[in-house]
């Protein structure tokens, strides 16, 4: 849950209308049933108005689980696709995928997952999210958030680069962070200010030919419309897509190093995204300002390298991966806790996925590693 937006025009009282000569057909959009959060939309047309109905097969996702340090480099992933089928799963369990996104085309269709959020983090590139509740202009370090069942398109540059996050559970923001009327607290790394909602736009035409392809991970189903899906005259609630940008977030520091928890940005059942942004060290006078050795023995820990200079990591650039598996200690690569002494600030910026559940790792993410990666503690 996030903030009340009201947009549009609604009527005056819930499951209400206002004029029998211009009948609005309200859907409530949200989820755990009613529940959890949620929104109700206005259409102008019957939202379920499907001409025609298909199923599309897909390859059913394979992850294996890892009991080894893992590091691949992404840039030798080929642009190919659209925004829709150009995703390549790399990391991931029951409940989670992660994947790279580098589209080559545009879209002239219509999406939604049918049963998983998905959280966008943009790499490289610019572009605009176009949904059924309204648009989002996006740039370079924006996530974007898209609860599932939201039907959306998207236009992007041609130079776009994603970080795609697809959970079964819901995305929210951490608990900890609200309190008990459901608003951002002070303290923490960001505000409901820096959080933007999508702005309706009505359409334009509405009468034509429209699919809809909703993703079920091993199949599509394709609706095919004979009005535009993006037909509302209003909406308002609690539940909607958002984009928020990394430099907006205020990391959170401290006299000493402090743990991968005070960068947490959102969370979900079986995994937390942190963020590590640039940042002034900690200020105790004889402090090592890069991260302990660690074993995360319930934990696997997945990092993808943005932008800036990794000072703990060698051979890591931007679009790096690396995969921290439970039950084996890692930290500091040999000559980086000296270097790093005396350092005041970094410029680094990281995305980073802690899984409670194990992570596996597909054949295309097999193809990128490094196979020397587990050496690079004792060289």
């Amino acid at each position: 849950m996030v903030y009340y937006v009201r947009q549009g025009k609604i009527p005056l009282t819930r499951h209400t209308y206002d004029s029998r000569a211009k009948l609005l057909m309200e859907e409530l959009f949200g989820e755990e049933s009613f529940d959890g959060s949620y929104s109700l939309l206005y259409h102008r047309n019957e939202p379920t108005r499907i001409k025609s109905i298909k199923e599309i097969g897909k390859k059913r996702l394979k992850f294996e689980v890892q009991e080894l340090h893992k590091m691949i480099n992404t840039d030798a992933v080929k642009r190919e696709g659209n925004f829709f089928n150009g995703r390549k799963p790399l990391f991931g369990n029951e409940f989670l995928v992660i994947s790279i996104l580098k589209p080559s085309t545009g879209t002239d269709n219509f999406f939604s997952h049918g049963i998983r959020d998905q959280l966008f983090f943009v790499h490289r590139g610019r572009g605009k999210f176009k949904s059924l509740l309204g648009e989002i202009v996006f740039n370079e370090g924006d996530y974007i958030y898209v609860p599932k069942g939201t039907i959306y398109t998207l236009e992007n540059s041609k130079e776009a680069e994603f970080l795609l996050i697809e959970s079964k559970e819901s995305i929210t923001i951490p608990s900890r962070y609200l309190n008990k009327f459901g608003q951002i607290k002070e303290g923490v790394p960001y505000y409901s200010r820096d959080i933007r909602p999508p702005t309706l736009k009505r359409g334009g035409r509405l009468e034509g030919s429209y699919d809809v392809y909703i993703d079920f991970d091993d199949k599509y189903v394709v609706e095919t419309r004979d009005r535009n899906p993006f037909d509302l005259e209003g909406w308002d609630g609690y539940h909607y897509p958002f984009a928020m940008n990394v430099r907006n977030i205020m990391p959170i520091v401290g006299k000493v190093h402090q743990p991968p928890p005070v960068h947490e940005t959102f969370s979900s059942k079986s995994f937390m995204v942190g963020t590590f942004l640039p940042r002034k060290y900690d200020f105790h006078e004889r402090a090592i300002p890069i991260s302990y050795y660690h074993s995360n023995v319930d934990t696997d820990e997945f990092l993808y390298y943005d932008s800036g200079n990794f000072m703990s990591r060698k051979e890591i650039r931007e679009g790096s991966i690396t995969l921290h598996v439970r039950g084996l200690i890692h930290g500091p690569q040999p000559g980086t806790i000296e270097k790093a002494l005396g350092k005041e600030e970094t410029n680094e910026t990281g995305i980073m996925v802690e899984s409670y559940e194990r992570l596996g790792m597909s054949v295309e993410a097999k193809g990128l590693e490094n196979k020397n990666y587990m050496k690079t503690w004792y060289e």
